[in-house]
């Protein structure tokens, strides 16, 4: 099981722990002024870094030599309501790295695995819970 903890710090500034691991999230502000990762940036981080680890996981077991790779995901807030990130893309740079259509092929559908990747696609359900002390 995954879990995570958000705690309130300060206005709209909120610690984000998981096991022993912390990040900074906070909300733009009017000013353009942030302390932190905004919420729909580590969503997209979180889509990125899956993608990054299927990306190795698939190199390292068809051993295939790479140097070094970059991902970089990008996405537009919706204007109207509801608000959510529309049109996400994933774009994957690998220096160098030269690969026959099967194999290319192969790797696309082994990256679109990732755990983060297919919570996306199959749109799961949000129960949010309310708990008053």
């Amino acid at each position: 099981m995954y879990e995570v903890d958000v705690d309130y710090e300060n206005s709209f500034h909120y610690k984000v722990t998981s096991l022993n691991y912390e990040i900074k999230v906070d909300s733009s502000k009017p000013s353009g002024a942030i302390e932190g990762i905004t919420p729909p940036a580590l969503l997209l981080a979180s889509l990125g870094s899956c993608a990054a680890v299927y990306l190795e996981r698939y190199l390292s077991g068809a051993k295939i030599k790479f140097d070094k790779f970059t991902i970089k995901v990008k996405s537009e807030i919706c204007p109207e309501t509801p608000h959510y990130l529309k049109n996400i893309a994933l774009t994957i740079n690998l220096p160098g790295l030269k690969l026959e259509q099967k194999r290319y092929n192969a790797l696309l559908e082994f990256i679109r695995n990732c755990p983060v990747h297919n919570t996306l696609k199959y749109n799961p359900a949000v129960d949010i819970i309310l708990e008053e002390k």
